[in-house]
């Protein structure tokens, strides 16, 4: 009896014990979620920082130049170069300008005296951040390994332009006056199709720049022969069409004849 009631009273406590709880998985999930969510971000910022280090390619590399420019003819000192950039590169837009290429367009400025507008030859860049942009350009254009760099600059009349081409230790390879004309600029790659000498297009052979006004579209490209920068009109669908007819209006007419005196 004893016996009895000792094994029922057990079983009695037994059934009376809690029952454990599930632990809860909303804490792993949470953690799980939040390792997932850094590590997706971490990617897109080394993703965005590559593309960044891409789009800049060589040109920020200032290791590479002394720290002094009298070393560098092209250059403005980094005294006349701090005294003079925030006046030459007015908006934020050409902050990403390399410095070996803003020190040697500081210079242009100060030995031309674009800034003092002495004789009315006062330039500026464009102070339109939309245009930004479309007034700078790097490649290497003379196909000689070099880093250089394209850029137009506006004239006080708000009308005219002209278009410089430099290397990054500011040697000027180009310098052209454009009356009457406040183009956009861009780089086209060695190999890009275009037209040179005639109605054909061909390989280009080296980087060159597409100069692009409101009714037409030059390209700018460096003659290895001449050891010169040519510019070359580029043909639209519409001429290429008008020639097409022109062609065979003409092919029309000297068969005409040629039967006329066979007859």
């Amino acid at each position: 009896m004893d016996r009895t009631n000792s094994n029922s009273s057990q079983f009695q406590s037994s059934d009376n014990l809690p029952e454990p709880k599930p632990k809860s998985n909303k804490k792993t999930i949470f953690w799980v979620v939040l390792i997932i969510a850094l590590l997706a971000i971490v990617c897109f910022i080394a993703f965005q920082f590559g593309v960044y280090k891409q789009r800049q390619e060589v040109y920020t590399e200032e290791i590479a130049y002394p720290a002094d420019s009298v070393f560098v003819n092209g250059w403005a000192s980094q005294e006349d170069y701090a005294y003079w950039k925030n006046a030459v590169f007015t908006i934020p837009e050409y902050n990403d300008i390399p410095v070996p290429f803003q020190r040697a367009i500081v210079k242009i400025f100060m030995d031309n005296k674009f800034m003092q507008n002495e004789d009315n030859n006062q330039y500026f860049f464009t102070k339109i951040k939309d245009r930004a942009p479309k007034v700078i350009a790097y490649g290497n254009f003379t196909g000689q390994g070099d880093k250089e760099m394209a850029f137009l600059l506006e004239k006080q009349d708000f009308a005219s332009s002209a278009i410089f081409i430099i290397t990054d230790q500011g040697n000027l390879l180009y310098w052209k006056e454009l009356s009457s004309e406040l183009p956009t600029i861009k780089r086209f790659a060695k190999g890009a199709l275009i037209y040179l000498n005639d109605m054909k297009l061909v390989p280009a052979p080296t980087d060159g720049i597409i100069k692009q006004n409101k009714n037409s579209k030059y390209v700018l490209i460096y003659n290895r022969e001449t050891k010169t920068f040519d510019e070359h009109y580029q043909y639209t669908d519409e001429d290429v069409k008008n020639s097409k007819h022109e062609m065979e209006g003409d092919e029309e007419t000297v068969e005409e004849v040629d039967t006329a005196v066979v007859e």
